[in-house]
């Protein structure tokens, strides 16, 4: 890598059918000539809920062909916890990058939520992300790409324009990932690059400063149905002699104690409409 440097972004919109907001960012540290290290970091809000963690890459890269690399991360958001390390790579041909993250994923959940029992398992699967870019300018990439994260399937895509006669690099970007019918998000924002060299174009920073920070796909909890208690008997209301109830259609009551039907349905009186009776007291 060229030496020190970093990056921080703030974006916003929707995830999962719900709003967002996340900064994130990153610094990355050259090891002698041959080895770079970054940490990432991440916070924001989404649905409500707090979302943070962060993670670590080591990597080696050539700017002329290839970066390769290790990564580790932990994110939580609504009690989710999503632990990941995996193996990265970058291979550049002219103004097309290739790159890709697989590895593994762990996800633990919390046993209640909002008083009611997850019927989520913590589990464990495999992960990967797969993106091709294209500059169509120094300072203008677009990319699309394909994402396994969560036992789903989704499709990405995004595009980012570094802004020419700013003092601090900034550039704006948008990104999205869609696919399964319940899934779906779609952000925007900023981005400000920090190195020692202002004037560099989007692509040299790409492929010669900082990698991909990565942020995992939190899957939706699974609540356990409260189910109400079974209710008690209710008796019917009747008359100071517990002879007779009136009553709008059939009774959904008891007789109450102390009437000679105790505990039984009302028989209806034929002989006056509308009344069922309890019989008189025992």
């Amino acid at each position: 890598m060229s030496g020190p440097n970093g990056k921080v972004s703030v974006e916003g919109g929707s995830v999962d059918d719900s709003g967002a907001g996340i900064a994130t960012g990153s610094l990355s540290l050259p090891l002698g000539h041959t080895f770079g290290l970054q940490a990432d970091g991440a916070v924001g809000s989404i649905d409500g809920q707090i979302m943070g963690g962060g993670g670590l890459h080591l990597f080696t890269r050539d700017p002329s062909s290839y970066l390769l690399g290790v990564f580790g991360s932990y994110h939580t958001w609504d009690s989710i916890g999503i632990w990941r390390v995996a193996g990265e790579a970058e291979l550049y041909l002219q103004r097309f990058t290739l790159s890709g993250l697989a590895g593994y994923e762990y996800i633990d959940f919390p046993r209640l939520s909002d008083g009611l029992a997850v019927l989520n398992k913590d589990d464990g699967n495999f992960f990967g992300h797969v993106d091709a870019a294209y500059y169509i300018t120094d300072n203008f990439k677009v990319s699309a790409g394909y994402r396994y994260v969560s036992e789903m399937s989704l499709g990405s895509a995004g595009a980012e324009y570094l802004l020419s006669g700013t003092d601090v690099p900034v550039s704006l970007f948008a990104r999205s990932d869609f696919g399964r019918s319940d899934y779906a998000s779609i952000t925007g924002g900023l981005k400000i690059y920090l190195s020692g060299d202002n004037k560099k174009s989007l692509i040299d920073r790409n492929r010669q400063d900082d990698p991909e920070a990565y942020l995992p796909v939190f899957p939706k909890i699974v609540k356990a149905q409260s189910t109400p208690a079974p209710a008690g008997p209710t008796y019917c209301s009747v008359d100071s002699s517990y002879h007779a109830i009136v009553l709008s259609g059939a009774p959904n009551c008891l007789c109450p104690a102390g009437s000679m039907l105790e505990d039984l349905t009302p028989y209806d009186d034929t002989a006056d409409h509308g009344v069922f009776r309890c019989g008189a007291p025992i």
